[in-house]
């Protein structure tokens, strides 16, 4: 039977995190075919918001969680960098289930996760740091720990304009995706290869017939 309702795209005010009142474009919506009536995840609204901030900084959506964890402060460590690519590659996947567990992992636009021989990674992560090189919102820099081509391991750090972006989204995103941010990094930024594999094995076992290779990036 043919569906009544079709995708459609429509323009919605309403009030952000802080009460204040936006005017949201394009916001995915389905239509009612015979009634014209409109109807609006709240889901998308929430990634509408998004991509409004983020067009106003030249950015992708999904460099808001990216830039708000590297930006996060992980306890008594300094905020604005993160010394191994390894850890971001988790960080970035545990951030978005721990907002899943709240039931809020689509309200906000993230990369995609591959299972890889090295565990969860984000798809398009490195592309996405090249760019905001290019951009000159990081810098990233590699640390020799061995004599081989590939035992380096790739840190990232936020330039000061980097800094300013990302201060300035962090103002402006929904708290629990702040919350998040922070607690995970909190957790993942002083821990080895080996001790995030066997976390990530005990507390997501789905991953351990593909999670085989430590991941030293």
């Amino acid at each position: 039977m043919e569906s009544i309702w079709e995708k459609t795209k429509t323009d919605i005010k309403t009030v952000d995190w802080k009460g204040n009142t936006i005017h949201l474009k394009n916001v995915s919506a389905i239509k009612n075919k015979k009634t014209g009536r409109i109807c609006v995840y709240p889901s998308e609204v929430a990634k509408a918001e998004i991509r409004m901030l983020t067009d106003q900084c030249g950015l992708e959506p999904r460099d808001v969680p990216l830039l708000l964890m590297i930006l996060a402060k992980p306890g008594p460590f300094p905020k604005g960098q993160v010394h191994c690519k390894y850890h971001l590659n988790k960080m970035l996947f545990y951030q978005w289930k721990e907002m899943q567990k709240q039931r809020l992992g689509e309200t906000f636009i993230h990369d995609e996760f591959e299972a890889a021989l090295r565990g969860p990674v984000p798809k398009n992560l490195g592309d996405d740091l090249k760019r905001l090189k290019k951009k000159g919102i990081v810098s990233l820099s590699y640390k020799k720990w061995g004599k081989g081509p590939k035992e380096s391991s790739l840190t990232i750090t936020l330039t000061s304009s980097g800094a300013e972006i990302a201060a300035k989204l962090a103002g402006q995103v929904p708290e629990p995706l702040k919350e998040v941010t922070v607690e995970v990094k909190k957790q993942l930024f002083p821990l080895d290869p080996l001790t995030i594999r066997e976390k990530v094995h005990k507390e997501y076992p789905g991953y351990k017939k593909t999670y085989v290779e430590l991941d030293r990036d």
